[in-house]
Order: structure tokens, then sequence, then C-alpha cells
């Protein structure tokens, strides 16, 4: 379990920015999206949780055994945009922005960031310059063959928001179960928000009947 800010409470008072920008981001979500920490030489990945004013996040094991060097890149070129909360967004959840909206200087010729400006989706979103809600971002990220996870570092957008860094986690050399293994528990999590239902569509019965009389026209043919 690895606490976030120095054990002591003065250390945690210092640090006000951050601890005002988890406070909005934990209503938002921020709680089940699996982050990144390293304290000490050691590596955390897990979730974030609150007890007492202090927050930590549980380490869930998938990094054991993993020198905590070899995850360097992670903070590096891994980084693939950030999240923040916007509050005109038209969505209740935390939004994610590309590297192309963040205050960064990066260097957009080199082969692991040309990747990432030739990823997009079904829709003709691109990742580099992407913006929604998280989880529509997440996954623009996975079927992209990226791991996205949050790290504890600051990032200014250019929009005027601050936000926290999303990266890549196979920008480190792991194993592939290792990376497997986040992965399912990263496409879990997505799924589950993404999924919609016949109450969530806004149809009505009508409505309904006649779409779902029009799919099965069109398989029987």
């Amino acid at each position: 379990m690895s606490s976030l800010t120095c054990p002591d409470q003065a250390s945690v008072k210092q640090d006000t920015s951050l601890l005002n920008l988890l406070n909005h981001f934990m209503l938002q979500g921020l709680g089940e999206i699996l982050m990144l920490s390293q304290r000490d030489h050691k590596i955390f990945l897990g979730k974030m949780y609150c007890k007492n004013g202090k927050y930590f996040i549980r380490d869930e094991g998938y990094l054991a055994g993993i020198n905590a060097d070899s995850l360097l890149p992670c903070w590096g070129n891994g980084i693939l945009g950030a999240i923040c909360g916007k509050a005109d967004a038209p969505w209740n959840c935390l939004t994610f922005c590309g590297l192309e909206l963040c205050d960064l200087k990066v260097d957009l010729s080199k082969t692991r960031h040309l990747g990432l400006v030739a990823a997009e989706n079904q829709y003709g979103d691109h990742l580099i310059d992407f913006m929604g809600s998280v989880y529509q971002g997440f996954q623009l990220m996975l079927d992209n063959h990226f791991l996205p996870i949050i790290l504890l570092t600051q990032i200014h957008l250019k929009s005027g928001e601050t936000g926290l860094a999303v990266t890549d986690l196979r920008a480190a050399p792991l194993s592939l179960a290792t990376i497997l293994t986040v992965n399912n528990a990263v496409s879990e999590f997505i799924n589950k928000h993404l999924k919609v239902g016949v109450d969530d569509m806004q149809v009505n019965p009508e409505q309904f009947d006649i779409m779902f009389h029009e799919y099965l026209s069109k398989v029987n043919r």
C-alpha cells in the first residue's frame, strides 16, 4: 500500500494543488481506474482510495517482482495525454485529452510517437487530439494496442485546466503475461461503462419495435 504523499501530515498540506485535484477527480470516478506510483524504489499499481483525509494506492500485485527502474519509460515517452475534469463536458465522468491538447514539448517525429499520431478509431477520432469521456478515450487507446494507466504527474492543458498524466504501460519492458493481465483489468473497467442497454438508448417502445423488425428483416434475408 503506497501513500501518495509523505507520511507526515505537513507534507500533505504542502501539495494542496494535487490534493484538490484528487478530491475533484475522485468525485468523477478516479477511484475506479488503475494508477501507477513509484516510491522508495518500489512500484505500486492499483486503485486509489481515501482514508482519514489521505489518499493511498492499494497495490494489486500486477507488477510484483519487477524492478522499479524498468518502469521509468512510463514517465517519459510513454505519456499519451491527460485526464481532467471539464465542467462543461456533456459526459458525467472524467475527460481524456490527447497529447496534442497538452502543454508539453513532445517530438512527434520520434518512432514511438508516429504510432500515436496514426492511432484512430472506427469513427475517425484520432488519439493525438482526442477529447472525450475517459471511457471512450481509454477504449481508443486499447483498440490501438496502448495500455492506459494514470500517473500522479500533473499536466497542464492548453485550454487552461490541470490534469493527471495518462501513460502507456507497454512503454516498459514487461512480460506478455503481465501486459495481458493488466490489459484485461483495464478492459473490464471500460466495458462496464461503455455497455449500453435498451433502457439507456432513449428510444420509445414503438421506435424500438421498428428498429428491431428492420434488424430481423436484414438478418433473415
